[in-house]
């Protein structure tokens, strides 16, 4: 499974084939609490990030 972090609107993003999840991470929140949160969310999965 293929996971997207993306800034949008303020907020990190995750993208899981065509559902776009908001996260509870400010844009300005380092990217690391992102790839961590999704890590325990999708175990397992590939982790990239689009800017």
């Amino acid at each position: 499974m293929n996971v997207v972090i993306q800034k949008f609107n303020g907020l990190w993003h995750l993208i899981v084939g065509s559902c776009q999840i908001r996260t509870p991470f400010l844009e300005t929140q380092d990217r690391e609490l992102v790839v961590t949160y999704a890590r325990r969310v999708y175990p397992g999965a590939k982790i990239f990030q689009r800017d």
